[in-house]
Order: structure tokens, then sequence, then C-alpha cells
């Protein structure tokens, strides 16, 4: 199938904002791992899930765009598209995602040194104070 200049225009600009979106779908993976750490087994099998995910939308991609003909600048603009997204949109996740469980464990070991500690209120009790 031969394509016009214009339909190589549609397909490289809608193969970019695929590609940003790929990138999104993994910055969303890596903000969850902020949340919620894992083992490193388990980030191994986020990341093939990810990947076996991304590989078979994009052959739906390029099967529906390109009629299944694989083209070096619809990989290409796949790649451009996620590493724009990565290094824009991606680091400001990230940044704010570590920001905020930052703030929340802060915040969380505030309140537990504010409280009375299990050996103080032992102490209390001993004396025979009430310490709620």
């Amino acid at each position: 199938m031969v394509l016009s200049n214009a339909q190589q225009t549609a397909v490289l600009l809608w193969s970019l904002l695929f590609g940003a979106g790929l990138g999104v779908a993994y910055d969303s993976l890596r903000v969850f791992r902020v949340f919620v750490p894992g083992s490193a087994v388990t980030v191994l099998f986020q990341d093939l899930f990810y990947f076996l995910t991304s590989a078979v939308a994009s052959f739906l991609f390029i099967f529906e765009v390109n009629d299944g003909t694989v083209r070096l600048f619809i990989l290409a603009a796949f790649f451009a598209g996620g590493m724009a997204e990565r290094i824009s949109l991606g680091q400001i996740a990230l940044r704010a995602a570590r920001r905020i469980q930052t703030a929340v464990s802060r915040r969380k070991k505030l309140r537990e040194g504010t409280h009375t500690t299990h050996k103080r209120r032992k102490r209390h009790r001993k004396q025979g104070k009430i310490i709620a």
C-alpha cells in the first residue's frame, strides 16, 4: 500500500501520540510503585505485563493505521513520543508522587512522635498516672 505524504504525516502524528500514551501508561506504573513498593519479582511481573500489553497494542495500532505494514518511521515515532513524554510529563508526575509520598510519610512520623510511646505509657502506669 502506497501512502501519500498527507497520509504519512497523519500516521506519523498518530504514532507520536500513541508513543506518548504508552509513556503515560508506564509512568502511571512508576507512580504506583512509589506508593506501593514491591520486591524485584513484583517489579519484573509488572514490567512484563506492561511490555506484553504495549506490544499487543502496538501491533493492533500498526495493523489498523497502516494495514499491518511495519515502517521504521512508525517505530521511531513510538520511541520519540514515549521519550518526549518521559522527559516532560513523566518527570513532573514522578517528582510530584515522590513529594506526596515523602509528605505523607513525614506526617505519619510526626503523628507517631507526638503521641506517647509505649515505654512512656508503661512508665506512667507504674506511677499511677493516666495517659490517653
